[in-house]
């Protein structure tokens, strides 16, 4: 049974809680957050501050919308998170000062956005390393259709490799960021994970704070329709997602959330919620959630987007783009 096919962005706790229950009754949906969305809240902007805040969708004002966001990402209701990256000088957003519809709409987020998400997720206890991985980066290229060719190192992938060190520490700043702008919605931020080396296609691009291009080596990346990811949930080829719900409520995610003060939304009429917007598939057509395709048998873990692990780890099976030097405890462990 077909289900319909939705794609939302996400910017507060109520819109990733429909997103989550839509889910899990029935619909084909993926939602996205943004780094300004999980790193920044109005609250401690000052209202004269405010217009070099002007963004879409909205930063909101509640200073818990982060964590409750970040909640979201931990527990798949929200698979993506992006950058919306376009940046406006002061005066440049200032134009908007006395008159709303004059104000440059756009903030930073791409080069913030990694440690962003890094300190407000995993440092903070919310995200493990793999989950990192997923919703910055795997689960993406699977959405598009670009996976393995991106979001997996293995042979025959591109060589995009980020070397991320976790104990290190930088403090965001417009002084030393690499935008062509004069604010910074993180300035002033101090960040655990860095960025040591960044490689794309075996080419070292940025090194220890220092960026490295050249004009004319980007490629450009075909993405074919009807992503296996989306359309193997909506053709019923995946568990469906009261099966995966289950288990997720009476396995180790469920001990997780616990640990993590996370509840999984209580589940309620969807119908009712969407007030017709999205007319639940007729028959109740379960959907799966689109982490479980393609985990091998293994102990279930809380990195949502292709593998799990076991205690004899198939190095064929690790879908990841992202090897971690020196992480906690010491020992170093890799993210493939």
């Amino acid at each position: 049974m077909k289900t319909p096919l939705y794609v939302a962005g996400v910017t507060s706790k109520s819109s990733a809680e429909l997103v989550g229950r839509a889910r899990r009754s029935g619909y084909s949906v993926f939602g996205e957050t943004l780094a300004s969305s999980i790193g920044r809240s109005m609250s401690s902007v000052s209202k004269s501050e405010r217009v070099y805040y002007i963004t879409s969708p909205p930063i909101r004002m509640s200073a818990e919308t982060p964590r409750q966001l970040m909640k979201s990402l931990a527990y798949d209701d929200l698979q993506v998170t992006g950058s919306d990256n376009c940046t406006y000088n002061k005066k440049q957003k200032e134009l908007g000062l006395f008159d709303f519809t004059k104000i440059p709409n756009g903030v930073n987020g791409a080069e913030d956005r990694m440690s962003v998400v890094w300190e407000k997720g995993v440092h903070q206890g919310l995200l493990d390393p793999c989950r990192f991985v997923a919703v910055t980066s795997t689960n993406a290229a699977k959405i598009f259709n670009i996976y393995p060719q991106k979001g997996r190192i293995a042979v025959g992938s591109d060589a995009d490799i980020v070397i991320w060190n976790p104990q290190a520490t930088r403090t965001i700043s417009k002084e030393t960021h690499h935008h062509a702008c004069d604010i910074n919605i993180f300035e002033g931020m101090t960040v655990h994970g860095v960025a040591e080396y960044v490689l794309v296609r075996g080419r070292i691009c940025a090194e220890n704070g220092s960026v490295r291009v050249a004009e004319g080596f980007g490629r450009f990346i075909p993405m074919p329709l009807r992503p296996p990811f989306v359309y193997d949930i909506i053709e019923g080829k995946v568990r469906s997602s009261e099966e995966q719900h289950e288990e997720n409520q009476n396995g180790h995610l469920a001990k997780k959330f616990a640990e993590l003060d996370i509840l999984i939304p209580e589940e309620k009429n969807i119908s009712a919620m969407l007030a017709g917007n999205m007319p639940l598939a007729a028959g109740g057509s379960p959907c799966s959630t689109p982490s479980v395709r393609g985990r091998v048998d293994g102990h279930r873990d809380m990195q949502e987007s292709s593998f799990s692990i076991s205690e004899e780890l198939d190095k064929s099976s690790v879908r990841s783009c992202i090897k971690v030097k020196n992480p906690p405890g010491g020992k170093s462990s890799g993210f493939w």
